[in-house]
């Protein structure tokens, strides 16, 4: 990629994150993110303090050293098991916890003021430039998050400089699932356990892949 590719990528690139500011989202630090279990501790945690705060105390008293750890690895199990989209619907369970939510979807009407509430806890983050291999500089342009957990990943590119069909071309061949070197496999492009969702994106065109 020369420098008038990058710059203009960039360029469109922080127009989207601006966008989605806008919207509410909170832009993230890719130095905040868990590369082993994919995961936005940060997140994850405040979610669960503001709105499961009697679970996320037991945890503490049974988990001392360290009870973010045990949550996201109790999670990180529940993800390989039955999936992102599983898991944002259903939640999980924690010995001595007992069941955690991991979302709420927005609510049927506006009667019931726990769930608008809990609804408007929803933490939703993007991290630009998101560097997910604990050793190598592989970076994915933008990354969404719900509560800590990635739905969608995002490769950015510009008609001026290359067309959507040159981040799918990218995802088939820089982006994989297992390291062909170190056959290190990769929870966040993995099917069904990563990203809801894989986007393809120019200023005309966008494909996506699941």
């Amino acid at each position: 990629m020369n420098g008038d590719t990058a710059h203009q990528e960039k360029h469109f690139e922080a127009y989207i994150v601006a966008q989605l500011e806008k919207q509410g989202w909170q832009v993230g630090d890719t130095k905040l993110y868990d590369t082993e279990r994919a995961l936005y501790p940060d997140d994850l945690v405040a979610w669960l303090e503001a709105t499961q705060a009697q679970q996320w105390a037991k945890l503490c008293k049974d988990h001392p050293a360290d009870p973010r750890g045990a949550l996201m690895d109790r999670l990180a199990k529940t993800l390989d098991k039955d999936g992102t989209v599983q898991a944002l619907r259903r939640g999980f369970s924690i010995a001595g916890c007992g069941h955690i939510d991991l979302s709420e979807a927005a609510p049927e009407d506006a009667r019931n003021a726990e769930v608008l509430k809990r609804y408007a806890a929803n933490i939703l983050r993007v991290v630009p430039q998101l560097r997910y291999h604990p050793a190598r500089e592989f970076a994915i342009d933008l990354v969404l998050f719900i509560n800590g957990i990635p739905v969608a990943t995002v490769e950015v590119k510009t008609d001026f400089t290359q067309s959507a069909a040159a981040a799918v071309e990218q995802y088939k061949t820089d982006r994989l699932p297992l390291d062909p070197k170190t056959r290190r496999r990769e929870p966040l492009l993995t099917f069904k356990r990563g990203a809801v969702v894989h986007f393809a994106l120019s200023d005309s065109d966008i494909q996506m892949a699941t």
